[in-house]
């Protein structure tokens, strides 16, 4: 199993809030399509808090939306599908500086939990 996780940068103009507002509102638009379309296993969302530790450095991102697929080759299908990116990419338009959103892929290896 491959995790993505994708850092998202705000669009200018959002107040953090307004993002978070919408990022649910797009999430209703990615379940709502046909059954079979998105191949996901999991997907989770971390919105970013306001929360600092005094020396560390804070990254500069509002979210990150976690996503587990079986292979990497399910990910690019649909993040290179008709669907995605007439539907769903330009729907992150509303609420995603996109030119600042990064993917890393990654393996899990579970040390505590």
């Amino acid at each position: 199993m491959i995790k993505i996780s994708i850092f998202l940068t705000r669009r200018a103009g959002l107040t953090h809030e307004e993002f978070a507002d919408y990022w649910q509102k797009h999430t209703a638009l990615i379940t709502s399509l046909p059954g079979g379309e998105v191949p996901v296993r999991r997907y989770v969302q971390l919105l970013a808090t306001d929360d600092e530790i005094p020396g560390i450095t804070t990254a500069d991102y509002d979210g990150v939306a976690e996503v587990w697929v079986d292979k990497i080759a399910d990910a690019a299908q649909w993040f290179t599908s008709d669907t995605y990116t007439t539907t769903v990419a330009a729907d992150e338009e509303n609420f995603l500086d996109r030119s600042k959103t990064r993917f890393l892929y990654a393996t899990e290896s579970p040390i505590f939990g």
